[in-house]
């Protein structure tokens, strides 16, 4: 169990998940059921939760699949501004870009963890412009396929990403292609329908760490991306039922599963993105 989750009792009798033998009420471990509801141990019988075992299952997660993240100066979806962008796909594509944000007026929120200041941006950056043009190709041509962009947190990623696209002058990916933004994995909204009842945070650090998948620099847009793409592999491989879904079923299966989600962890945004205007420059409210 996570560090500082709550080691619930159980509040009456019942029987041990492990043994059977009665578990006096008050002594025993409550934990959630696989398929929802509690089940209760004796403490000796309660094993902490362990990550399901990879399997070598066919599936989507076994196809070429290409990951994106970015580092932004904030999280504002129409507001703030992108400073980095990385892709890395499972054919070995590795492409990164610091983008020139054409302003000294712009500041980092406090609190992002990427260490790109708007200073290195502009003295390092190329020009916005040219490296959006150059991410949308990319992102467009995988699309095209009708291979999958796995996008941890995708309404915030694609959502802020297409309103700079806007803002920039460069067609959004989503109108460059007749089905749309289309398929796209999150493996976030995976998690969360896969292992709903898990206790502890949900952050990609804390995610990559359930599952074992390395994770370097979190916050990095490279390294972010690269843990991505492998997790999204890892999650496949550790549940059938996901595995088995082709790649458009997974897309649509995913707008329903986030909308669910979304009333215990509530997003304004809709899944994948959400086809927001750029909006002028604000300076971030004071942590």
């Amino acid at each position: 169990m996570s560090a500082g989750a709550p080691r619930l009792s159980n509040d009456y009798d019942g029987p041990c998940a492990v043994c059977g033998a009665v578990v006096p009420s008050g002594t025993g471990v409550l934990r959630h059921g696989p398929t929802g509801g509690w089940e209760v141990f004796h403490p000796e019988h309660a094993r902490e939760p362990q990550p399901p075992r990879r399997r070598d299952l066919p599936g989507w997660h076994r196809r070429r699949l290409m990951a994106l993240d970015i580092a932004t100066t904030g999280n504002r979806a129409a507001v703030d501004r992108v400073l980095t962008a990385a892709v890395r796909g499972s054919d070995g594509t590795s492409r990164d870009w610091m983008l020139d944000p054409g302003s000294n007026l712009l500041s980092v929120a406090p609190g992002k963890g990427h260490g790109v200041t708007i200073e290195r941006a502009r003295a390092e950056g190329v020009p916005a412009p040219e490296a959006l043009e150059e991410l949308a190709g990319v992102l467009t041509d995988h699309l095209a396929a009708k291979e999958l962009l796995v996008v941890w947190f995708a309404p915030h990623v694609l959502t802020l990403l297409h309103a700079e696209f806007l803002r920039h002058g460069v067609t959004p990916p989503a109108d460059r292609l007749p089905a749309g933004l289309a398929p796209v994995c999150d493996p976030l909204v995976l998690d969360r329908h896969a292992d709903r009842y898990r206790p502890g945070r949900r952050s990609l650090e804390a995610v990559t760490a359930w599952y074992g998948v390395p994770h370097e620099r979190p916050g990095d847009a490279a390294s972010d991306a690269a843990a991505t793409l492998l997790l999204a592999q890892v999650v496949g491989a550790s549940y059938p039922a996901l595995a088995r879904l082709s790649r458009p079923v997974l897309h649509a299966e995913q707008v329903l599963w986030h909308a669910d989600q979304s009333r215990h962890h509530r997003d304004p945004l809709d899944w994948p993105f959400t086809a927001v205007q750029p909006l002028p420059w604000q300076d971030p409210p004071p942590a």
